[in-house]
Formats: structure tokens, sequence, C-alpha cells
């Protein structure tokens, strides 16, 4: 496959490359690794447990609202958990879609039914979508259970071919208080409507009586198989960027056996625009982001091996989180790339990051003072419109 030829050259992935067992996952770390202390991290998202800090976007208001955007996600992720293990959306695909007809849809053109399927996820809420054919290097190697601490080998079915790769744009306003309880809510508000983009789109292809299992971030790797998709580029904080949204999605997909057409992957010039651009290296508090080149030797073993690429050091990245008891994403809020593209100007802008004209682009978000941190009691006292 073209798009996946593509990834192999594009980050030059070597013979010693692995397929990326979930138990190493940072987050899963924290249940095992006694490196790893989540503290109260997990337990902050139980409003009960909270604790109020003195620096602004951590009080009551602020905690209440980022756990309520992810109540839905944790309530029907956990749906199965004690009867079975699975936090899914997390650590295994959703498994909550009804039986769909008997009858298969007849389907003359992949190229129609495509543009159909794609047409769908953006009604259904996604900012932008993609396909590609699954690539097992990107699906992982063994799932997790929090429950019990097992490893068990990945059962996605064999008989699904291809994944519909959708982006969901997170709120710009809110990301702008980035690190803070308060933006956490862009997060988990994110996730909500993947969610509920993801298992629709399921049944919609269930409907039609094939095959559909919707996933978030269980199952396999979404940022090679949302480029595979053509939904963006790879940046040096270690995030898809994206032409529409930059790096301020969530991603989410449906991996299925309807017969789809897979799109090429896109460039417009993200690679050599963070070749020079170092601001979401200089903006991390804990230097989890590298300054040099892109290499094949990952930081830990949260990452992959074999391949060549800018890894962020998951284990110091989640320390940091550990220690404000949210997420932090200060690399997105301050990434030339993160602005509201409604605007003309910032079209503009995003055309000058990918010709020559790039360090023109940095110049001016630096003046301008793009990324700055909004103080979180001033999006509370704005206005809706």
């Amino acid at each position: 496959m073209k798009s996946q030829s593509y990834l192999t050259k594009e980050f030059d992935i070597q013979n010693d490359f692995e397929r990326f067992d979930a138990k190493n996952d940072i987050f899963n770390r924290a249940l095992w690794d006694e490196k790893v202390k989540p503290k109260d991290f997990f337990t902050s998202y139980d409003i009960a447990n909270y604790k109020p800090k003195k620096s602004k976007g951590f009080d009551h208001w602020d905690y209440a609202l980022r756990n309520a955007s992810w109540h839905m996600t944790d309530v029907v992720g956990e749906l199965k958990f004690e009867t079975e293990g699975r936090v899914e959306g997390f650590t295994d695909y959703y498994s909550i879609n009804r039986p769909g007809s008997k009858n298969k849809v007849s389907i003359s053109s992949s190229t129609e039914t495509s543009m159909r399927l794609k047409k769908a996820a953006v009604t259904l809420g996604a900012g932008s979508a993609g396909i590609c054919s699954i690539d097992e290097r990107w699906i992982y190697s063994h799932q997790f259970s929090r429950k019990n601490g097992e490893s068990r080998p990945m059962d996605l079915p064999k008989s699904l071919k291809f994944a519909l790769v959708f982006t969901m744009p997170m709120n710009y306003q809110l990301g702008q208080t980035f690190p803070a309880a308060l933006s956490g809510t862009a997060t988990g508000d994110g996730y909500a409507r993947c969610l509920n983009t993801a298992n629709a789109l399921a049944q919609f292809i269930t409907n039609l009586g094939y095959e559909a299992v919707a996933s978030m971030n269980d199952t396999g790797l979404n940022i090679p198989m949302a480029i595979e998709a053509g939904l963006g580029e790879y940046g040096r904080h270690g995030l898809l960027i994206t032409p529409k949204f930059g790096p301020n999605v969530r991603i989410a997909k449906v991996f299925t056996d309807l017969p789809l057409e897979i799109d090429a992957p896109v460039d417009f010039g993200v690679k050599q625009f963070c070749n020079v651009c170092r601001k979401c290296a200089d903006a991390c508090p804990v230097k989890a982001i590298p300054q040099g080149d892109p290499e094949s030797k990952p930081p830990n073993f949260s990452s992959l091996k074999g391949i060549k690429k800018w890894t962020v050091n998951a284990e110091k990245c989640f320390k940091f989180w550990v220690g404000m008891n949210t997420d932090c994403a200060i690399c997105i809020r301050v990434c030339p790339y993160n602005k509201d593209y409604s605007k003309w100007w910032n079209r503009i802008g995003l055309k000058l990051a990918g010709g020559p004209l790039r360090s023109v682009m940095i110049w001016l978000d630096r003046v301008l003072k793009y990324g700055e941190r909004k103080k979180p009691e001033k999006w509370w006292r704005e206005s809706i419109k």
C-alpha cells in the first residue's frame, strides 16, 4: 500500500521495529510500574477526591467542569469493567453497538462508499475523516487489563481490513488556558464527542450489514493511522498536526470490513517547519520534547523503537501531569499551527508555514504573542457568543 510504504520511508522504519505492547503505555505503567507513581492523578477525576490549589484554574468550579466533561466517557467505558475488566476506549475497543442488518447493502463503487462514509463522519461530529488500510505495525501486540494487570494478545478480528480515522477538534478558547484543571475540560469534551461519533459510525456501518468496531486510544496507535489516512503530519511534539485545526484535536477510528478506498498521506510542510521551530520544546517545563533531530532510540520503553522520529519522553511528561493533577498540553497551546483557521489571516499564516517564508511565520507568531496562556478566570468571565 502506498500510504504504508510512505511511513516506512518517511520514518526510516528499521528491522528492529516492534509492535507496541499496551502494557507499556505510560498510563497503564502507572498501575504496575513502581517507577511511575500516579499519586492523586486518577483519583482526582472523582470530584470527592479533588484537591484545590491556590493557582488559578484549579478551584472547585474548574475541577467540577473538567470531571463533568469526562463523565460519559468514563461511565460508558467502564460498563463492563467489573464483569469483564474492560475499559473501553482506552484499553479495549467498544462493544456497545446493537446488531445490524442481516443483509449487506449493495455496493457498486468503493469510491462512492468512502465518500458517503466520510460525509457521515463529519455529519456525526468529526472535524475531518480519512481512510487507511489496517497496517498491523500500528495495532498493539497485546492488550492490558487495568483490573487484573494481565496482558493478552490483541483480539481485533482479522476480517477487518480498513480503518476510518477521524479528528475531533477541541475547544480552542479552553485550550488557551492550558495547563489547568479548567483546560482539562477541552480534553474530556473531545473524548466524549469522539465516543459518540465513533460508536455512531460503527452502528451506521453495522446497519449496512458490515462489521465495524469503534475505537479511541485502545487497540492501536492513532497518529500513524491518521497520517496514512491523509489527515495531517507528524510534529516535533509527537502530535498530529492537521491543516484545519493544527494539533488541537483528538483522534478516533472505526475498523471495518466495508470495502473502501484508501486516502494518500498529505504534505503541507510540517516537517520542514518543525525542523526550525522549537517553540514546543522550549516551552515544555520538564524538557520532555526533544530539541534535536529525529532519533531511532526512544527515551524509554513507553515509546516505539526502530522508527526514526521525534519522541516525547513519556515519563517526564506524565510526572508533570501528576504534579498538577491534570493534563498539560502546553505544547498544543504554544504550537504555531494552533490557530483558529476560520480567520483568513491565520490561513495565510498556514501557507507561510508551508513555504520558504516559514521563518516569517515563526517571527509573526512570537511578535503577535500567539500561544500565550489565557487566565482561566478570564475564560469564566467571557460572555457566551
